[in-house]
C-alpha cells in the first residue's frame, strides 16, 4: 500500500471512530449516520402491555409546509378523508406514516423551491453515501458551473474529497462524466415533457424567445427559450434548445430548426407567441409558423419584435448625431485610463481635491446604455477631469463646461430609454403589460426635448424610427395592459390618447380596442366555457404601485376609472366575465405601490374569472425582449471556449439546457444586462437610480 492509500485508510479509520462517537451523542453525520437512531424522546413509544403509547411527533421540516387535514375532497368532490396537504397548492398525500415523507419532499423541492429555500438540506441524519448519486450530482455540477468534463478526474480533487469530505470517494473519468451529463439531461428532459408540460393547467400556452449567435468556432447556434405560467401562477423560463443551425441561415432553416424543437417537446399545439429580433430572415419565417401552428386570433398576436432592440435602434440614431459633442468626453476618459502613469497621476490629483480616486471605464461601442452609465459615472468628477486633461492633452483639445452641460442634458434624456430597456428585458415578471406604459413615458420626453436647440436634429431621426416600429402598435401590448388591474381599459385609453398627442400619430381608438378585445375573449369563451358563473370581483388586498413616472401620473388622477360596456356591442357571454372585470374600479395607484404582483392578483381572482384568467395568462406570458435567449450566449462563450471549441452539437445543447434547468432549480438567475453593465462600471461610484 502506498503512502496516499495508507493515509486515506487511516483517515477513514479516524472518521469511523468519530462516527461512533457521533452516534453515541446522537449527532451523526455522513455515511456513518445511516445506522444511527436519533435520540428523540418525543418520537419514541412504550411497547409494554398496559402502558400508554406515546404519539410520535412530526419532526421533519416537511411539516412546516404541509398540513394534515380531515375530510379532504378530490377534484370530483368526493370525500377522501384525512390527507397531508401542501400549504401552497392542492396537492395532497396519504397521512399514513408507512408512506413516509419522500413524495412530499419531492413535491416541495420541485414545485415550491422558492418557499422552502435551503430548509430541506438541514437534516443529514439519514444520509447514505451513494457512488451513483455522487456521479449524478457531479454531472449536474459540471454542467451548471460550466466546468470541463475532466473536473472530477483530477487527482488533486480526489485527494481533497477523500481527506476532507468522504474517504471512499474515487475520481470520475472524463468520459464517465460526459455520459452521466447526457443521462441526467435525458432524465430532466423527459420529466419536463411528461410531468411539467403534461401537467400544465387548462388552457396554458407557451411563449418563446429566440436569437442567433456565432460561436468562437465560426458556427451558428440558435437559443430557444420557453416562457409559461404554471399552476402556482409563477412565470417560468426554460432554455429548451441551444442548437447548431446549418447554413444558410435563411427563413426556411430557422423555421425548420424552431419547429423541430416544438414537436420534440410536444409543444406545437401550445405555442402562443414568439419574440425575435429584427433580422429579416426571422420576420420572413413567420408565415411558415402561422401555416403550421394555427395560433389563436389568426396569428395577430403571434409575432413580436424585440422591444429592446427597437429602443436600441432609436437611441443609436440619436447618438450618431451627437457623437461629435460626446467624443470629447470619451477622448478625455480614454486619455486618463490608457496610461498607468496618467491614471496614478489623476488619482493623486483627485486626492488633492479631496475626491475619492477614480477609475473610469470607457463606454462599450455596441451598447448605447453604457454611454448613459459612463456619463452618470462622470457626474461628480467633470471639473476634475477638465482641469486634469486640458493642460496635458495636445492638439488644441479643450473640454469646456458647455460640453459637460450638453452631455449631462443628454444623459437625462437617455434615462427614460435606459429605464424602459431595463424594465422590458426582465424575465421573472410579465413585461407585455408594461410596454404601452414605457412607450408613453418615452413620448413625453420626445415632447419635452423636441424644441430644445441641441436636440432638434437628434430627435427628428429618433422619432421617425420610433414611429416606424410602433405606429402600427402591436395589439398584444394593448390587450396585456388591459389585463393589468391598475390600468384596464380606462388606463389604456389615456395612454393611447397621450401617445397620439405626444407623437402626432393617431393610434387605435378605444372603440377599436374594445371590439377586438371582445372578439378575443369570445374565442376563449367558446373554447374554455364552463358552468362556472363569474361573480363580483372582490376588493383587492395588494400592495400599491409607484407614481414616480409620467405614465402612472396620467392614470392616477381623479377622473372616472370605471369603463361602461356598451350593451349593443358586448354580447351576453362577454359580459359574464370581461365586462365585470372592466366595470370594476381599477386598483388605485399611490406612492407606496412599488412591486405590484399582477400574477398574484390573477391567482387570487381565478375563481371569479375562470375563462378570463386563461386569457390573461396567455397575454401576460410573452416576453417583449429576446434578452432571455441572448443571456444564454454569455454562458455559451464560456462553455465553447478555445479549449473546447470542438464540442459536439448535442453535448453543447445538453450543457446549456441542463445548466439553465439546474440554475432554475437552485434559484440562481442569470445577471441582467443592467447588472453586467453596472459591474463593468463598478469602480465608478454610480449614483443609485
Amino acid at each position: 500500500m502506498d503512502f496516499s492509500r495508507a493515509q486515506a485508510a487511516q483517515s477513514y479509520s479516524e472518521s469511523s471512530d468519530e462516527g461512533h462517537e457521533a452516534r453515541a451523542s446522537g449527532n451523526s453525520v455522513g455515511e456513518g449516520a445511516s445506522n444511527s437512531v436519533p435520540a428523540n424522546p418525543a418520537s419514541t413509544s412504550i411497547g409494554n402491555r398496559g402502558k400508554k403509547r406515546v404519539k410520535r411527533a412530526n419532526t421533519s421540516w416537511v411539516w412546516n409546509h404541509m398540513s394534515k387535514r380531515k375530510d379532504v375532497t378530490d377534484a370530483k368532490g368526493v370525500n377522501i378523508g384525512k390527507r397531508s396537504c401542501c400549504n401552497y397548492c392542492d396537492k395532497n398525500y396519504s397521512p399514513d406514516s408507512n408512506y413516509g415523507t419522500g413524495n412530499m419532499i419531492k413535491h416541495l423541492t420541485k414545485h415550491h423551491q422558492d418557499k422552502i429555500g435551503n430548509e430541506h438540506r438541514k437534516d443529514f441524519s439519514n444520509f447514505i453515501y451513494s457512488k451513483a448519486e455522487m456521479r449524478k450530482g457531479l454531472a449536474r455540477y459540471v454542467a451548471a458551473a460550466e466546468q470541463p468534463f475532466t473536473f472530477g478526474d483530477d487527482v488533486r480533487f480526489e485527494h481533497f474529497v477523500q481527506q476532507k469530505l468522504n474517504p471512499v470517494f474515487k475520481k470520475v473519468s472524463r468520459n464517465t462524466t460526459r455520459a452521466d451529463t447526457l443521462a441526467e439531461f435525458k432524465v430532466d428532459k423527459e420529466q419536463f415533457i411528461n410531468e411539467e408540460i403534461a401537467g400544465f393547467p387548462r388552457g396554458t400556452s407557451v411563449s418563446f424567445t429566440s436569437d442567433m449567435w456565432s460561436g468562437g468556432n465560426n458556427r451558428g447556434y440558435m437559443a430557444l427559450t420557453a416562457h409559461y405560467i404554471d399552476s402556482s401562477w409563477k412565470l417560468n423560463k426554460r432554455i429548451i434548445a441551444f442548437r447548431l443551425v446549418e447554413y444558410p441561415h435563411n427563413s426556411t432553416t430557422i423555421f425548420q430548426t424552431v419547429y423541430g424543437v416544438f414537436t420534440e417537446y410536444n409543444l406545437a399545439d401550445k405555442v402562443f407567441s414568439i419574440t425575435f429580433d429584427n433580422h429579416s430572415a426571422n420576420t420572413a419565417s413567420i408565415d411558415m409558423f402561422l401555416d403550421n401552428l394555427s395560433p389563436i386570433h389568426g396569428g395577430k398576436l403571434f409575432h413580436m419584435r424585440c422591444v429592446c432592440h427597437i429602443i436600441n435602434l432609436v437611441v443609436q440614431d440619436g447618438l450618431k448625431t451627437i457623437s461629435l459633442e460626446l467624443s470629447k468626453i470619451k477622448d478625455a476618459i480614454h486619455f486618463i485610463t490608457t496610461s498607468p502613469s496618467r491614471q496614478q497621476e489623476f488619482d493623486a490629483f483627485c486626492a488633492s481635491l479631496s475626491l475619492k480616486p477614480k477609475v473610469f471605464n470607457t463606454d462599450i461601442r455596441t451598447r448605447w446604455n453604457s454611454t448613459y452609465i459612463m456619463l452618470k459615472s462622470c457626474k461628480n468628477y467633470y471639473k476634475a477631469i477638465s482641469d486634469f486633461v486640458n493642460p496635458r492633452y495636445g492638439g488644441g483639445f479643450l473640454l469646456s463646461i458647455a460640453d459637460w452641460n450638453l452631455a449631462f442634458e443628454f444623459m437625462k434624456f437617455l434615462k427614460v430609454f435606459y429605464t424602459a430597456t431595463c424594465a422590458c428585458s426582465g424575465v421573472r415578471y410579465p413585461t407585455s403589460c408594461i410596454v404601452l406604459h414605457q412607450l408613453f413615458n418615452i413620448s413625453v420626453f420626445f415632447r419635452t426635448y423636441r424644441l430644445r436647440e441641441n436636440f432638434v436634429h437628434p430627435l427628428v431621426k429618433m422619432e421617425d424610427k420610433f414611429k416606424k416600429y410602433f405606429e402600427p402598435m402591436p395589439k398584444i401590448f394593448v390587450f396585456a395592459a388591459v389585463m393589468d388591474p391598475r390600468i384596464k381599459l380606462c388606463g389604456v385609453d389615456r395612454l393611447l390618447k397621450g401617445l397620439s398627442t405626444n407623437m402626432g400619430v393617431l393610434f387605435y381608438s378605444i372603440a377599436t380596442v374594445k371590439k377586438d378585445l371582445i372578439d378575443l375573449y369570445d374565442l376563449y369563451e367558446s373554447k374554455y366555457a364552463s358552468t362556472n358563473v363569474a361573480s363580483t370581483c372582490p376588493d383587492p388586498c395588494l400592495p400599491r404601485s409607484s407614481v414616480d413616472d409620467p405614465g402612472w401620473s396620467l392614470m392616477s388622477d381623479d377622473a372616472s376609472d370605471i369603463f361602461d360596456f356598451d350593451t349593443d356591442t358586448a354580447d351576453t357571454s362577454a359580459r359574464s366575465e370581461l365586462s365585470i372585470y372592466l366595470e370594476t374600479e381599477r386598483i388605485k395607484i399611490t406612492n407606496n405601490q412599488q412591486n405590484f404582483d399582477i400574477l398574484g392578483w390573477w391567482q387570487q381572482h381565478a375563481p371569479t374569472f375562470p375563462v378570463l384568467n386563461i386569457m390573461a395568462r396567455d397575454l401576460l406570458t410573452p416576453p417583449v425582449s429576446s434578452v432571455p435567449s441572448e443571456s444564454a450566449f454569455s454562458a455559451g462563450e464560456r462553455v465553447l471556449d478555445d479549449k473546447r471549441s470542438r464540442l459536439a452539437p448535442d453535448i453543447l445543447d445538453c450543457l446549456m439546457c441542463l445548466k439553465d434547468w439546474e440554475d432554475t432549480r437552485l434559484g440562481i438567475h442569470p445577471r441582467a444586462a443592467k447588472d453586467e453593465l453596472r459591474d463593468y462600471f463598478a469602480d465608478s461610484d454610480i449614483d443609485d437610480e
